[in-house]
């Protein structure tokens, strides 16, 4: 069985790149990482890399993608701060099965939601975390051990500052 991995990039198709920069790093707050000029940015945003991507011809999907970020410090500060800059909430902030979230739109029509996970969410994110960590752990633990064999060995004798 073929098992994937957590997402590492995810690339969104942009209309024009200045808004997107404009949306994505100041309006929401994502650290530009790194540009390629009039082609695409890369933010960090969490565990992957979000890029924005200039869309050729005929190439912009149609409104239907979502993208959901998960809020680990307050979510309604975080709402507040959002509509201070401008965010226009579709979807205001309330519970729902899923978790404490909100919904609006960035310039290319794409839903952006903010979400506090429910319990229910939070467990299966803790449950996919260890498993990815008893995933990694072997290969860390001998990539360690090369290299513990790989070191010159030294002299237990501390050097005197003079020598």
């Amino acid at each position: 069985m073929i098992e994937l991995a957590e997402p590492l990039n995810l690339c969104l198709l942009v209309g024009d790149l200045e808004k997107a920069r404009e949306f994505y790093g100041e309006q929401l707050g994502l650290p530009l990482w790194r540009e390629e000029p009039a082609e695409a940015l890369h933010f960090g945003a969490g565990t992957f890399l979000l890029t924005v991507q200039v869309a050729s011809a005929g190439e912009l999907p149609a409104r239907g993608s979502r993208l959901v970020f998960a809020v680990t410090t307050n979510l309604d500060a975080l709402c507040g701060e959002l509509g201070r800059k401008g965010i226009v909430f579709e979807e205001p902030l309330a519970d729902r099965p899923h978790g404490r979230s909100a919904m609006f739109r960035d310039p290319d029509g794409r839903e952006i939601w903010v979400c506090r996970p429910s319990e229910t969410e939070t467990q299966f994110h803790r449950w996919r975390q260890s498993h990815r960590s008893r995933e990694r752990r072997i290969p860390v633990q001998r990539r360690a051990q090369v290299r513990r064999h790989e070191r010159a060995p030294r002299s237990r004798r501390a050097r005197h500052p003079s020598e």
